[in-house]
């Protein structure tokens, strides 16, 4: 790993902190969601969640472990090894992603594993961001001279590698490569293609920005960025297929992670044409396609579920640290909560 992606992993680590030190951004009034009933107790940092047809729930926990849990609550383990995301279709169809040389993996209803390709190859090889600027990119030059290098400088995207989210649809997969920016679309022969590269977040560094920033990551910034606007990496944290055939992404920006910042995006599949969905989403992690188009989204830093419908982003739930949500055809919605407290919950809102 070269000293320029080392830089910029930590960053991205104390981006996190940053959001979870600002917890307090505003969200709107609570609609009336039912009482949610726990499914599952003492889970240990549940970043990933899917759900088979035949109802097992499978929960990715600790980037190590994919827990599977039945209708009766009996929980066995379905895969050990690097693990981010997960998703599942039919009866014991499973594909996860994560760390590691490979990826993507299959996992079997047998149990067996079998390696689909190399996610980190492909992103060595095409780089898929590598056309996008990010950074102060519009400040005069000497202003650029007062910037003093990653990660206030202008810079291209890098080669990196972080896929976190994957979904089925039909023979293929398609996952959402968080340091790389990328919707990457995997086929049934291993082939690998760029369906579409996210937009740069930008932030407008007000004077309150600036003090945030300066205070958060101990990072002096020069008097000539206020006013100015960062373009922040997008950071794709959840890729779901939609009832109309798009994609649909969850936006969790890359620094400075301010509250507000997160999306929801549209991918067409076919012709990589992106749209915002929604806006204004704090530490927007994971989301789910309900079958009449609406989305739920887990907003980990901004302690609800949210519902985004029409364009309007609503209050499903209010929860603490959101990790995961699915949503099934009988509109029943899942999520794991607490996801920073020694024990986290899997619960199912019944409508």
């Amino acid at each position: 790993m070269s000293e320029h992606v080392r830089r910029r992993s930590t960053r991205r680590a104390a981006a996190a902190g940053l959001g979870l030190v600002l917890t307090t951004a505003t969200v709107s009034p609570a609609s009336a969601a039912p009482t949610p009933t726990t499914l599952a107790e003492d889970l240990q940092l549940p970043l990933g969640l899917a759900i088979g047809d035949d109802g097992t729930v499978y929960v990715a926990e600790s980037f190590s472990t994919l827990t599977a849990i039945d209708k009766q609550g009996r929980r066995s383990s379905a895969f050990e090894g690097p693990i981010g995301g997960v998703d599942a279709t039919g009866r014991g169809n499973v594909a996860v992603v994560g760390g590691g040389p490979t990826g993507l993996t299959r996992v079997l209803p047998n149990g067996r594993t079998t390696t689909v390709t190399d996610l980190e190859a492909y992103e060595a090889r095409a780089n898929p961001d590598r056309g996008a600027r990010y950074g102060f990119t519009g400040v005069d030059a000497t202003c650029a001279e007062q910037l003093g290098g990653f990660p206030l400088e202008p810079y291209d995207g890098i080669v990196e590698s972080n896929p976190y989210a994957v979904a089925i649809a039909g023979g293929d997969w398609f996952v959402a490569d968080a340091a790389g920016n990328s919707i990457l679309k995997v086929s049934r022969n291993g082939r690998i293609s760029t369906v579409a590269v996210l937009p740069p977040v930008e932030v407008v560094f007000t004077p309150d920005v600036v003090a945030l920033v300066e205070q958060e990551y101990e990072l002096p910034l020069p008097a000539c960025v206020e006013g100015a606007t960062y373009r922040a990496e997008p950071v794709p944290t959840d890729v779901e297929v939609g009832a109309d055939g798009a994609l649909y992404v969850s936006s969790l920006p890359g620094f400075p992670e301010l509250p507000g910042t997160g999306g929801v995006f549209r991918v067409d599949r076919r012709t990589g044409a992106v749209s915002r969905v929604a806006e204004g989403l704090s530490g927007a992690v994971d989301l789910a396609v309900a079958a009449d188009g609406s989305i739920y989204v887990a907003e980990l830093f901004g302690g609800r579920i949210s519902h985004v419908s029409g364009g309007q982003v609503t209050t499903f739930a209010e929860v603490p640290f959101p990790s995961t949500v699915e949503v099934t055809d009988d509109g029943a919605v899942y999520a794991t909560i607490g996801a920073f407290f020694p024990s986290a919950s899997l619960v199912r809102f019944t409508p």
